[in-house]
């Protein structure tokens, strides 16, 4: 009677009924009654963390259905599990081991209450599970916190999440997709980033294997049911040549007032650099070498999500970019450089180290952070008059310089910037800078072209 003795203790069965199997097999209904079993059997493949307690309920309520004998004509147990095919509604099993039954039972109990999950599982259910394993694939956390916007923005309060997710149907999705984007007025980007959640979800399931599809990637939006976006003018995006030259000079000026304010100099430099704050503020002085910088790091709202599901972060440079294009080499113009120069005499002026591993801009021996810079520009274009821009406006005011530029490769101004799209490149970092005049002018020179000598030949 091997059998038996790994799983019950033997003390829990008396001397005279070691020779009886089914013996054996009462004295195990009865310390199954009692709730002492100790099973050693590990548990099914597809639920590791279940518990030696719920797999005794489970064969307790088992053998309270369905009889399970150990028949010494076959040497083996038996039992039943349901069938609907089966005439009987039920289906016989034979183990020769009792482990081996017991787990056949087990995992088909198993199944089924999977089966019945998946039957009610709702996208409100499912988020959650989602979420975190998404943010296993990311370290971008501020993604994460804006996915959770997009959350409770768009779904928590639509009765789609509260629809069992194997009653979804293309045509239903599609449906809610389009009244989506027509009553909140969606733009084909804010569209996109809304159904993160939902496509991946549902592809979520298929790698699981609990969808054969996805029915949300069967479907295909009309473009023309997005809101357009309005197109910026290019005095709202880039700093035309005159203010350029304007709040680099204001900039110098209120570092000669305070030579302790370096992110005026952070401003004058980013004019030449292009650089996103993030990565402007996390500079080393051995990221300078030489004529040219290298980019490596940045500085990154760390988000996290308490038990009571609110945000906070903190702010700290992580080592490495916004996107593999982001690590990058750029070459420093004579021009920086200076300026450069002028940041390390201020902080050496000041006692502050300048070493490799120390940072470029400090304010009172602390790393600025991009709120500083924030506030530079904020303060200046209020000042001069000017529309409020930032640094991302400084930096496409730079990238633009270098795209009109006909002698620098696209590729190489691609690359200077952290891009690796064309068309991102091209829609969002390139502006004209010149003034209406400037342009009649430019446009007199191009278009006259010998207009003059062809109208004196008629």
């Amino acid at each position: 009677m091997e059998i038996i003795r790994p799983i019950v203790q033997e003390w829990c069965i008396p001397q005279q009924y070691t020779a009886s199997p089914e013996i054996i097999k009462n004295c195990l209904q009865e310390v199954l009654e009692e709730g002492i079993l100790k099973s050693q059997v590990s548990a099914p493949v597809n639920d590791e963390d279940m518990t030696k307690k719920q797999r005794e309920n489970i064969i307790k309520k088992h053998m309270e259905q369905y009889t399970t004998k150990y028949y010494e004509s076959d040497n083996r147990w038996h039992s039943f599990l349901p069938d609907e095919k089966h005439p009987r509604k039920m289906k016989p099993i034979a183990k020769r081991k009792w482990e081996d039954l017991e787990q056949v039972i087990v995992d088909y109990y198993m199944q089924q209450e999977q089966s019945e999950k998946r039957k009610k599982m709702t996208l409100r259910t499912l988020y959650p599970e989602w979420f975190s394993y998404k943010w296993q694939d990311t370290n971008n956390s501020s993604y994460m916190n804006h996915i959770d916007y997009d959350w409770k923005r768009f779904y928590e309060d639509d009765s789609i999440i509260n629809r069992p997710i194997v009653e979804f149907t293309t045509l239903e999705l599609k449906n809610w997709a389009r009244g989506k984007i027509i009553s909140e007025k969606l733009t084909k980007k804010v569209y996109y980033n809304m159904a993160v959640i939902i496509r991946q979800s549902l592809e979520y399931l298929v790698e699981r294997g609990e969808l054969t599809t996805n029915p949300f990637s069967a479907f295909k939006i009309n473009p023309s049911l997005f809101t357009p976006v309005e197109e910026k003018e290019a005095e709202y995006e880039v700093f035309s040549e005159e203010e350029e030259q304007r709040i680099k000079e204001y900039a110098l000026q209120d570092f000669e007032r305070n030579t302790e304010l370096t992110t005026a100099l952070a401003v004058v430099l980013n004019f030449s650099l292009g650089l996103r704050v993030g990565e402007l503020v996390a500079l080393k002085w051995k990221d300078l070498k030489g004529s040219y910088l290298h980019i490596r790091r940045m500085e990154q709202k760390q988000y996290e999500q308490s038990a009571e599901k609110k945000w906070h972060y903190d702010i700290s440079v992580v080592e490495h970019t916004k996107s593999d294009a982001g690590y990058r080499t750029i070459y420093v113009v004579s021009s920086a450089l200076e300026v450069f120069e002028k940041i390390k005499d201020a902080n050496l002026k000041r006692g502050f180290s300048c070493s490799a591993e120390d940072y470029i801009f400090i304010y009172r021996g602390k790393r600025i952070t991009s709120q500083s810079i924030d506030k530079k520009y904020t303060r200046y274009c209020k000042e001069l008059g000017f529309v409020k821009k930032g640094n991302h406006k400084t930096r496409k005011t730079c990238l633009t310089k270098i795209a009109d530029n006909p002698n620098i490769n696209l590729k190489d101004a691609m690359q200077f910037g952290g891009h690796r799209d064309v068309q991102t490149y091209i829609k969002h970092y390139c502006f004209s800078r010149y003034s209406d005049e400037q342009k009649r002018n430019e446009l007199e020179k191009t278009l006259n072209v010998n207009s003059k000598e062809e109208c004196k030949k008629v």
